[in-house]
């Protein structure tokens, strides 16, 4: 691969409860990956609940979490992740990861890129242009990506180097203020990328973001600072690639990766180098890259490749010939599926050059249905056997159309397109259909879905020659969903009808303690003294639709305490809290708070706010004008 990496909640039912107040100023919680290998003392990522606070305020939250456990904030990230790096001791961090806007708290480690094997000479690119063996001499590739960006998240590149032709830039250094490749292995990388004489995406615009140093080292916060980058500034249509990682899981790196997939970069991970399942190395487990197993000249997977079913393909990673960082002329063979991820990447860059409005997960499709299949040797367990071909204009190519949606009962049309292979025209024919969904000769996929379900289509273009280009596509038919809003009596205008709650809680407004609407409204707590209030009532969320919990909660309370819960209402979803709030949250008039209930549809779930209070001082959880939106 490249560098080693070193790890949710869901709700089910809606209940809000107010937990019993102790003080907690002491609190601590599990910090993940506490003592790993490689881990970086007093060194940790903080990941801030995107309800607590938006990604913009992320520097003010980091500001605020620090002044009251401790620490000293390194960098905070607004794009690929709402959190900070921050130099804390352990006592302080497993504190910190206890408060309530703190999604969690990692602990730093080291990353490193892959070890090499040398032994020329190279023959990658001979091979990822062809079906089968053997060799023959040639790489065709029918264009060069020039309206591409590529971002190599390495040790960086030496952009002087004369395989790229002035096309190599610096964009960001995470980890010394030196511009320069001291290792080697970001050039290396490069070159097979987008290198003129070695590379798959000749003409490809490559930008260096260094998050290795000269010993091929680095942490996980300076690859997250390199992602959140990238995430910020990329140029599109974009690829990365991420000749690197770790054995185990670092949550804030996975997440990192996933939000610079969900702008739109495709990124191509290399698997690792341990003859071990993939699906235990991060960022290789990350599902929504493109992760990549080596090969050897012979189709077998190197001796040293990972595999597994977090794995996507296979590409060249052995005695591969690239650029290299002692000169501008300088070359080295290395190996590793360091190298067979930039094949991958290059491949992708020549895909998005043809289509540049792809998704990185249109990208991925189109690059597993033309990968050839069944020409991998001992693939390993789990492991897909593909090989990547980047020459798909050789046979038709499919326009992947991508996830659809479908609703019973209402027309759906959808017209498919391919290129390559003769021109066309094409013969279509298709499989897994859904009831009631036909496709024609010309590619017209049409009808009206009778049926609920999810159908993995698959579909065959074959020009007049016989050559054939197949590709699948996800789609999802539902039931049509009757928008309305789904909570009886929301604003308690009428007491206690539809509620089951403590009697005292709804109740009619005062001067002192005003409703936010009408007349009435969910009193809990504030009788300065032990107490437990309930109010609850039960929905059920059609299938197939959106839903969205709302009300406005005002919090008012006589602790003094600006550190220190005493007091607090946990808001639930049958058994799974949505939020926890407390004596600290207390302000002036009524906020509004939302809450995504989708996940529930088709499910009875029960809305609880259950308060509770300590023995002395008052907070009161006032609740009005709840709803459930369905649409």
């Amino acid at each position: 691969m490249g560098v080693p990496l070193v790890g949710l909640a869901v709700s089910t039912a809606l209940s809000l409860t107010i937990a019993a107040a102790q003080p907690v100023s002491a609190a601590e919680a599990q910090v993940l990956g506490a003592g790993r290998a490689g881990a970086v003392p007093n060194s940790y990522i903080v990941r801030i609940k995107d309800s607590a606070s938006p990604k913009s305020r992320s520097s003010l939250t980091a500001s605020d979490l620090t002044a009251r456990y401790g620490g000293q904030v390194k960098v905070a990230w607004q794009s690929a992740l709402n959190g900070f790096a921050v130099s804390m001791s352990p006592d302080q961090a497993r504190r910190m990861a206890a408060d309530q806007r703190v999604a969690f708290v990692e602990q730093d480690a080291q990353v490193r890129a892959t070890d090499v094997q040398p032994n020329p000479p190279s023959w990658g690119l001979d091979r990822v242009d062809q079906r089968d063996l053997p060799l023959d001499n040639s790489y065709t590739y029918d264009n060069t990506a020039g309206n591409v960006h590529a971002y190599v998240i390495d040790s960086g590149i030496r952009v002087t180097h004369s395989a790229f032709g002035g096309r190599a830039t610096w964009g960001h250094n995470s980890v010394d203020t030196t511009d320069t490749d001291c290792f080697g292995h970001g050039t290396h990388v490069a070159g097979i990328l987008g290198g003129d004489p070695y590379g798959v995406a000749k003409r490809v615009q490559l930008v260096a973001v260094k998050v290795l140093d000269c010993r091929g080292n680095g942490t996980f916060a300076q690859v997250v600072d390199g992602v959140n980058w990238v995430t910020e500034h990329a140029v599109k249509p974009a690829v990365a690639n991420m000749s690197l990682g770790a054995e185990g899981g670092d949550a804030a790196t996975e997440d990192a990766v996933r939000a610079a997939i969900a702008s739109g970069v495709t990124f191509s991970i290399s698997s690792g180098n341990s003859t071990k399942d993939a699906c235990n190395f991060t960022p290789a487990k990350v599902t929504e890259a493109i992760t990549v197993n080596a090969s050897d000249r012979t189709d077998a997977r190197a001796w040293f490749s990972n595999f597994g079913p977090c794995t996507d393909l296979y590409a060249p990673g052995v005695d591969i010939v690239s650029a290299w960082n002692t000169d501008d002329n300088a070359t080295k063979v290395d190996g590793g599926t360091s190298m067979a991820a930039p094949h991958v990447s290059g491949a992708a860059a020549l895909w998005l050059a043809a289509h540049p409005t792809d998704s990185p997960a249109a990208v991925q499709a189109a690059l597993l249905d033309h990968a050839t299949a069944g020409k991998i040797t001992d693939p390993g367990v789990g492991s897909p056997n593909r090989l990547l071909f980047t020459n798909p204009a050789l046979i038709p190519v499919i326009v992947v159309p991508g996830p659809r949606t479908a609703t019973v009962g209402a027309r759906f049309d959808l017209q498919l397109t391919a290129f390559g292979g003769d021109g066309g025209p094409y013969t279509w024919t298709a499989g897994n259909l859904p009831d009631g969904l036909t496709l024609s000769d010309t590619g017209l996929l049409s009808g009206t879905p009778t049926t609920r379900g999810t159908s993995t289509i698959t579909l065959t273009a074959t020009d007049s020659t016989g050559k054939s280009g197949t590709a699948t596509f996800p789609l999802t038919v539902k039931v049509p969903c009757q928008a309305g809003q789904l909570i009886a009596n929301p604003g308690f205008e009428s007491g206690a009808d539809s509620w089951i709650a403590t009697p005292g809680v709804i109740v009619p407004g005062t001067p002192a303690q005003p409703t936010h609407g009408g007349t009435q409204f969910a009193w809990l707590n504030g009788y300065g003294s032990v107490h437990v209030d309930t109010a609850a009532q039960a929905v059920t969320i059609p299938l197939d639709c959106s839903a969205t919990l709302s009300f406005w909660l005002h919090i008012d309370s006589t602790e003094p305490s600006t550190t220190t819960v005493y007091d607090t209402m946990t808001v639930q979803a049958g058994t799974s809290i949505l939020a926890t709030y407390s004596n600290l949250d207390k302000a002036d008039g009524y906020q509004l708070r939302t809450f995504d209930l989708s996940q529930f549809a088709g499910l009875p779930v029960t809305l609880t706010y259950t308060g509770t209070e300590d023995i002395s001082l008052q907070t009161s959880f006032v609740v009005d004008d709840v709803a459930l939106a369905v649409r």
